[in-house]
């Protein structure tokens, strides 16, 4: 079976608040559409992508798309969706029509060959989800378990499709979806249960929170010079300090490279040095330098594992201390902060007490 695909990309983004059309919003690191784009570019039964897009976009939809193969155009949609399908259904080439929604990026291939299967008994079928709420109109309660809430993909023959919009067209019908637009010219419907991760993204809290994993290391060894031991901006004793331009908080020096790599960004030093060169010695101020571009790219910490490396002195004591600094500075839970510290059997140079290497893993997640 050959079936012709329209992906329909060129709503706005008013209702998800967004300034770009909703289909250009990224989510999971790319614009939304791209996800279907993938999926149907993979699947076997799709032999040509029609994409649908704003006006406004279609230049930025070729330079994004330039690697498919199976895009056979690009065009401009119309006012609302039933105009955005009338113009897609023109360039299509196959009797059978799949159409789905940029704002369902996570559809499954399973879906589409389920769909694809039931026209073998019907004209038209659609993924949807049964409710799972009550569901009332205004006067009365319906029966939940015979209601579905329709979700994309959607498949049909093409000329109940096209028999449909005359139909909706001149009765001025205005259809949200075309399972909708085939049961107008009288085809037989079939609804499967979509994926459960196939769902619409409509508003902003229907967006996927993304996660960003970060990793820091820093090491230092002891100063032979008098120096007090700060860990986690903690003061731990007057001596023991170590060798560094600043403070030699070798927790805050791996803890900002770990925001900072999560974030696409470098290591400390390309911003530590030159603050270091006008005085600032406290990493506080470092750490503070990346807390601000991780509240301006809309992240949060989720969690953190700090793993500190060194014979010497016992840390453990002052685990309460630091993780209660660290809680305050980062605004994060002290349940959420993890400390461990390991002599490594002396196997290398901080074991055997030469000074202190600490690693840092962060979790980020998007606001």
């Amino acid at each position: 079976m050959k079936i012709s695909a329209i992906l329909l990309a060129a709503g706005g983004g008013e209702r998800l608040k967004s300034p770009a059309p909703k289909a250009f919003v990224k989510t999971d690191g790319r614009e939304m559409f791209l996800h279907s784009l993938e999926l149907f570019e993979n699947s076997p039964e799709i032999s040509e992508i029609i994409l649908v897009v704003p006006k406004s976009e279609i230049s930025l939809a070729k330079k994004l798309t330039a690697d498919f193969q199976k895009i056979s155009k690009i065009v401009a949609g119309g006012n609302f969706r039933q105009k955005s399908l009338e113009i897609g259904l023109q360039f299509c080439s196959e009797k059978i029509v799949l159409s789905h929604n940029a704002a369902n990026p996570f559809a499954t291939k399973s879906e589409i060959s389920r769909l694809a299967s039931s026209l073998k008994k019907y004209d038209a079928a659609g993924a949807a989800r049964r409710a799972d709420s009550t569901v009332r109109l205004e006067t009365k309660t319906l029966p939940r378990q015979k209601i579905w809430l329709m979700e994309t993909p959607q498949i049909a023959k093409k000329d109940f499709l096209e028999r449909g919009l005359k139909i909706a067209n001149s009765q001025k019908i205005e259809t949200t979806d075309e399972i909708q637009l085939a049961e107008l010219a009288g085809a037989r419907i079939k609804i499967l249960a979509a994926d459960s991760r196939n769902r619409k993204i409509t508003r902003p809290g229907d967006l996927p929170k993304e996660n960003r994993v970060g990793l820091g290391h820093d090491s230092h060894k002891f100063s032979e010079k008098k120096k007090s031991l700060i860990l986690g901006g903690v003061r731990i004793s007057p001596t023991g300090g170590l060798q560094a331009n600043s403070d030699g908080d070798v927790i805050l020096h791996a803890l900002t490279n770990a925001i900072s790599t999560a974030l696409g960004g470098g290591s400390l030093s390309t911003f530590s040095d030159a603050m270091c060169g006008r005085g600032v010695k406290d990493s506080q101020k470092y750490l503070a330098v990346v807390l601000t571009k991780l509240k301006k790219a809309d992240f949060t910490i989720e969690n953190l594992a700090i793993s500190i490396e060194g014979s010497r002195p016992i840390l453990e004591k002052h685990f309460p201390k630091i993780r209660k600094n660290l809680s305050k500075m980062l605004a994060l839970e002290s349940s959420r902060i993890g400390l461990v510290a390991t002599t490594g059997e002396g196997l290398t140079a901080f074991g055997r007490g030469e000074g202190l290497q600490v690693f840092v893993v962060v979790l980020l997640k998007s606001l």
